[in-house]
């Protein structure tokens, strides 16, 4: 099997800048095409580039519209267009790839890998997602964190650093959740817990709402209980777990924050997704 020497990196944001230099660092070859340029060489013909690449990476998210990869930079190529020119058993990286655009991708025999659903990839990504947390909170108050009342809806990963590190600057913490175990655990680690379906009836009480549920779970009946002065953050990946609708309607400032990771920490960010693609290149064979 081929040993991967050189990436091609198409579109994305600032994330696939900091990835290029970092892969670079550590001694591969990289062009990049429908990026920032920031003092970097394009390459000129994509067909050509991806014929001349070891490796294909495609940015987190894939894809937005379906038919073209997601760039900051406008592309005339479509994702029928790259899928048409992947090569047989060539490596081809992407995050939250579409069930349609993987079907493409794979047709011409590429060998394609999501690295949003890479371990180390999701493990890392949570700090940096909790830091922009933070940030958005920071931004959107007048008050100070320590002493407010936090409400974080789930108790997955992100929900769990999330609650951690409000309650060790001094917030005050309910975990809302559906089971009853993650509420229990929930209190272990000295957070308060509340069942979702029960929070309505104390959702005047908080200044603070971040939701990580990706399945509408803060709905009307919760927004026609809030405060007025109430800040919802929403970070968890579409269709969302606000009803923003009813929110906009009801004059309450709610945020929807995707993509965290590479709007405040774009360096670490594209680290870290560097980091997986390399630990799935080696486990399978490529690097």
């Amino acid at each position: 099997m081929q040993k991967v020497k050189n990436f091609l990196i198409i579109g994305g944001d600032s994330r696939q800048l900091y990835m290029a230099d970092y892969l670079e660092e550590i001694g591969y070859s990289v062009q990049v095409y429908g990026v920032p340029e920031k003092k970097r060489k394009c390459a000129k013909d994509l067909k050509e580039a991806i014929n001349s690449a070891d490796a294909v990476l495609l940015p987190l998210p894939f894809t937005k519209d379906e038919k073209y990869v997601f760039s900051i930079v406008p592309m005339k190529e479509t994702i029928d267009d790259i899928a048409s020119w992947i090569k047989k058993d060539q490596p081809v990286f992407g995050g939250m790839i579409s069930r349609g655009a993987l079907k493409k991708l794979e047709k011409t025999g590429g060998k394609v890998f999501d690295y949003f659903k890479c371990e180390d990839v999701t493990v890392m990504n949570t700090v940096p997602t909790v830091q922009g947390i933070l940030k958005t909170m920071i931004d959107n108050i007048e008050y100070t964190i320590h002493s407010s009342e936090c409400a974080v809806f789930g108790y997955g990963r992100i929900a769990k650093l999330t609650a951690r590190v409000l309650s060790s600057i001094g917030a005050n913490v309910t975990v809302c959740a559906r089971k009853y175990g993650d509420i229990a655990s929930a209190r272990i680690n000295g957070a308060e817990g509340c069942l979702i379906k029960d929070f309505h009836n104390i959702a005047h009480k908080f200044d603070i709402i971040i939701n990580t549920v990706p399945s509408v779970v803060v709905d009307r009946k919760i927004l026609e209980n809030v405060r007025a002065d109430c800040l919802i953050i929403d970070v968890a990946s579409a269709p969302y777990g606000t009803d923003f609708a009813a929110a906009f309607e009801l004059g309450l400032n709610a945020v929807q924050c995707s993509s965290l990771p590479g709007k405040v920490a774009p360096k670490t960010a594209g680290k870290i997704i560097a980091d997986g693609v390399i630990n799935m290149l080696r486990e399978e064979n490529y690097g």
